[in-house]
């Protein structure tokens, strides 16, 4: 008998096999989300989230944007006065009553400006009184030629074409350097493209530091003007 082609003892062992994976399904591989996408997913979201801030923006602009104003001058105006001092009513007249407004005319609430009355162009009739008028102890027109207002306010509406309409403006007059709160009415008439004013007030001219003998505490003031579209 031949020799054994091995020994037993030195056989390598048979080691149990891993069963085979069963093969995957066909189709579409399943693609796992990489950096680049995730950035170009944040790009896009940032993106609309900012154009929706831009057009947020906007309109919150457009509807807190101030009305278009029309630049309207007068320079042709007049004013009255009536007082009375001592034992007698003083009336005068004042040419030359001027005005920069800028105007809505759909929306008269949008108003803004200014009236200039030249003080030292009043006229009484009597030559002594309208010095004694413009002296210090009363206007001290040398000083302070020009009283003014400055509008600040105006109740609303719109203003049309052969329409007038009753306002009241409210803003600071300013007489003799002392500026002082004021309301008064005001009618607005739109003729022709111009927009003719008027108005009527009193007020205490002690209060503005016009203190002249024997003056009363109360003063009557009218002012008409005539405002026409600036020329570009």
């Amino acid at each position: 008998m031949g020799p054994p082609s091995k020994l037993w003892f030195m056989t390598k062992p048979q080691l149990p096999q891993a069963p085979t994976p069963p093969f995957p399904r066909r189709g579409r591989p399943r693609q796992r989300p990489t950096l680049l996408g995730a950035l170009t997913l944040g790009s896009l979201f940032l993106s609309s989230l900012g154009g929706l801030s831009a057009a947020a923006q906007t309109a919150a602009q457009a509807k807190a944007a101030p009305p278009a104003l029309q630049t309207y001058l007068a320079s042709d105006g007049t004013a009255t006065f009536s007082h009375r001092v001592a034992l007698f009513d003083v009336k005068g007249d004042i040419a030359g009553v001027s005005s920069r407004v800028g105007l809505d005319l759909s929306d008269l609430a949008a108003t803004t400006g200014t009236v200039t009355v030249p003080l030292a162009r009043l006229q009484t009739g009597i030559a002594k009184r309208d010095e004694h008028a413009k002296s210090e102890r009363a206007l001290d027109t040398a000083r302070y030629p020009n009283a003014t207002f400055e509008l600040q306010t105006l109740t609303g509406g719109a203003l049309r074409e052969g329409q007038t309409l009753a306002t009241t403006a409210t803003g600071t007059l300013t007489v003799k350097g002392v500026r002082r709160r004021l309301s008064v009415p005001v009618k607005a008439t739109l003729q022709g493209g111009r927009v003719h004013v008027s108005t009527q007030f009193k007020f205490n001219p002690h209060d503005y530091g016009v203190n002249y003998p024997g003056s009363s505490d109360s003063v009557t003031v009218g002012v008409r003007l005539s405002l026409r579209p600036a020329t570009p």
